[in-house]
């Protein structure tokens, strides 16, 4: 019974040190569990939609599709995978300056698409 004890301790103590080295590796991607399908395209469609959705668009920034969206506007790139604080679109949010009409996002919706896009804008 105490081989078996001290056995367990042991492989406890493996399994503890290797999920911290996992936790604090600096290469350990960001999984925020936000879909693209599922979370944020129905926040742009019915946030940004009216503007940014269709045939003639604002700023030349289409979010008919994923591709779309990364492909960016008129200004560049508007996500940056991996960098939510420099994407424009997040910094226009927070600015208030979008969506120019309609509601405002919510906080949780604004802190999903920032989640999403932290986690490098993951299509699915």
């Amino acid at each position: 019974m105490n081989k078996q004890f001290l056995i367990l301790v042991g492989a406890l103590c493996v399994v503890s040190v290797y999920t911290l080295f996992q936790i604090g590796s600096p290469n350990r991607p960001i999984r925020s569990g936000v879909s693209y399908s599922h979370d944020i395209r129905p926040i742009l469609e019915t946030r940004c939609g009216t503007c940014h959705i269709g045939n003639i668009t604002s700023a030349d920034l289409h979010m008919d599709s994923y591709e779309d969206l990364l492909a960016g506007s008129e200004n560049g790139p508007v996500i940056l995978p991996g960098n939510a604080h420099d994407s424009l679109l997040v910094k226009k949010i927070l600015a208030g300056e979008m969506p120019k009409r309609g509601p405002k996002l919510t906080p949780a919706q604004v802190q999903m698409i920032m989640d999403w896009i932290e986690a490098g804008a993951p299509r699915d």
